[in-house]
């Protein structure tokens, strides 16, 4: 999704502090709140909850965002008087045949809306927090995505072109190897500058994913899986295959799931290797906290 840099901040706009919500598949503890369109807490539980929300909650605004290459669309929401905006994708092309992306060969590749509620699930498994809630949903008869609207976020092509330099460095790279290790497990061939969320505590939020999920079973960047968050490590170790089908089936195709599987192994293999080389308390890492001032974008 592509925005003008100065109108970014009224368009894509995610404030995150304390909800304390426990992931089930990792026992990690999500740090996130989401934000209604008055700046409020949501007020549900859980991650089950907001996608009940994108799923049902009635329609009251829907105007195109003229940037991008699919012809998204902001909405509102509402239901029981809660309200909060979200974004619409129905991106559904193939490039029939064999094409290179990026230096990667594909046959018949898929620029699909669903791979971004695949790669959220997925995203929930990891217990990363990065990719907003997304669902399936058909919007005046056009079958699509919708996606929880980030409130308060700059895109990272906003921020650099303001040269908004972030306040921790080293968190700002951690974060970076945090999304190179999932790019590579979901075989992102289109992860830039547009599709790079950053909220006011300067987290980095990971969005529009329709061109990934690739079927190719290599991993897109190997050299820079180097780094890892621990936590992230310990859970691509449990992920479970059976549960990664279960969750991911209604929105890829078999042969999708076993290449992410397979690029799963490798960057464990990876990340082994580096471990062996340099030592664990090296290559895995401890995410730094966020500094206590919010940025004014």
């Amino acid at each position: 999704m592509r925005m003008q840099p100065r109108r970014s901040r009224f368009l894509l706009t995610a404030l995150v502090v304390s909800l304390g919500v426990v992931h089930p598949s990792t026992g990690c503890t999500s740090d996130v709140t989401w934000l209604d369109v008055d700046d409020r807490p949501l007020p549900f539980a859980d991650l089950d909850e907001i996608e009940d929300f994108l799923e049902s909650a009635d329609i009251v605004s829907n105007k195109p965002i003229d940037v991008g290459r699919s012809g998204p669309r902001k909405l509102v929401l509402e239901r029981d008087g809660v309200r909060a905006a979200a974004a619409f994708n129905s991106v559904d092309e193939t490039v029939r045949g064999v094409s290179r992306h990026h230096g990667v060969i594909l046959t018949d590749f898929h620029d699909y809306h669903l791979h971004g509620c695949a790669a959220y699930r997925l995203d929930r498994l990891l217990g990363l927090d990065r990719v907003p809630p997304m669902v399936p949903r058909v919007v005046e008869g056009t079958s699509g995505s919708v996606s929880l609207w980030i409130e308060h976020a700059i895109m990272e092509e906003d921020r650099a072109a303001r040269d908004l330099q972030p306040p921790d460095p080293f968190r700002w790279n951690q974060q970076k190897k945090i999304m190179a290790v999932f790019d590579n497990l979901i075989g992102n061939l289109d992860r830039n500058q547009d599709n790079i969320l950053i909220d006011r505590t300067w987290r980095l939020w990971f969005i529009d994913h329709t061109r990934a999920f690739i079927t190719t079973p290599v991993l897109i960047s190997p050299q820079s899986v180097n780094r890892c968050e621990r936590d992230l490590y310990d859970a691509l170790r449990r992920l479970d295959p059976e549960a990664v089908r279960r969750e991911l089936s209604p929105f890829l195709e078999g042969p999708q799931i076993d290449a992410m599987l397979t690029r799963r192994d490798l960057i464990l293999q990876r990340l082994d290797e580096e471990i062996d080389r340099f030592g664990a308390p090296v290559v895995l890492f401890e995410l730094q906290p966020p500094g206590p001032e919010l940025a004014s974008w």
